[in-house]
């Protein structure tokens, strides 16, 4: 039994799940603008190369370069929430915890969904836009394989010992966020190693509810 008063959630993959084999944001961003095999050859490319995110994620903005806002929302809003994310969002709010996502996904989308949620923040990669169009230029806000640095922040932002937040993620690059958090939760993990890390395990958002409710407010 613990206490918790900050609830991270990790984006793609696990509040929503686009298609693609990354289940992401990018992915349907890529797939909505018609660059999909052009977006699949940057993932090969660059997955594996940590050092290169940066370079990375120019490489993506580039692709959307001169579409508008407005045409993007239409071809991928709403976003596809997994099923029992929004009453497991609800119940921790009631309990009066702080809830947000913390995503090296896309503000375009992390933003609708921090709306749609009534989530209290919303940390994501930054797409740069001018007069209702993507510039094609970005800002990392979040490094894909530094997401514990971000965590940390969070956590000092709101003045929540780390001993005291919950993080959710699916991903092998959600591992160092687990790691330094007080309590983590796997949804449908990708790997072996992200289940192993996690406290626990679950295959549906309503799992997840049952066990924060028994694990942390009975």
């Amino acid at each position: 039994m613990g206490n918790i008063k900050l609830v991270v959630l990790d984006l793609d993959g696990t509040v929503v799940k686009y298609g693609g084999r990354w289940h992401c944001s990018w992915d349907a961003i890529g797939d909505a603008c018609g660059r999909k095999e052009e977006h699949d050859k940057l993932c090969d490319y660059y997955y594996s190369r940590k050092d290169k995110y940066d370079e990375w994620l120019r490489k993506n903005a580039e692709l959307l370069v001169g579409i508008k806002i407005s045409d993007m929302g239409r071809l991928i809003f709403p976003p596809p929430y997994v099923d029992g994310v929004k009453d497991t969002v609800r119940f921790v709010k009631d309990k009066d915890c702080i809830c947000g996502l913390l995503s090296s996904g896309v503000d375009f989308v992390a933003d609708r969904v921090k709306s749609d949620l009534n989530l209290d923040f919303s940390v994501a990669n930054r797409l740069d836009v001018a007069d209702g169009a993507f510039t094609g230029t970005a800002k990392t806000i979040v490094n894909l394989w530094d997401k514990d640095k971000k965590l940390v922040e969070l956590a000092n932002k709101f003045n929540v010992p780390l001993s005291q937040v919950l993080f959710i993620g699916d991903h092998e690059n959600d591992i160092s966020a687990m790691d330094v958090c007080g309590h983590s939760i796997a949804f449908c993990p990708k790997t072996n190693e992200v289940r192993d890390v996690a406290d626990a395990s679950f295959d549906c958002w309503h799992k997840i509810r049952e066990y924060i409710e028994n694990e942390f407010f009975e």
